[in-house]
């Protein structure tokens, strides 16, 4: 979905959305991908990168997460880890 479909589903502003979308792309959560807009300029897109995600809380009180990740050709990791290092520049 684009944020401007993203920001209708959730019923939040587009401020708070993309500060959300921002916190899951950087823990790998999401995956953004432009396309050129016929109408000129670009749309960027968002997509879950997850199958699943358990939270588990044992007796003593400590949690983990396990986080299954969709399967990715590696085109597509590529392009992962190429948007992760032109966010750190």
């Amino acid at each position: 979905m684009t944020a401007n479909e993203l920001s209708d589903v959730c019923d939040i502003p587009k401020s708070t959305l993309y500060r959300k979308l921002e916190l899951l792309s950087s823990a790998a959560l999401v995956r953004k991908w432009d396309t050129i807009n016929p109408g000129g300029g670009r749309v960027t897109h968002y997509e879950r990168s997850f199958n699943d995600v358990m939270i588990s809380l044992d007796d003593t009180g400590e949690f983990s997460v396990n986080i299954e990740r969709l399967s990715q050709s590696t085109d597509e990791r590529l392009a992962d880890i190429w948007t992760m290092m032109g966010d750190e520049i």
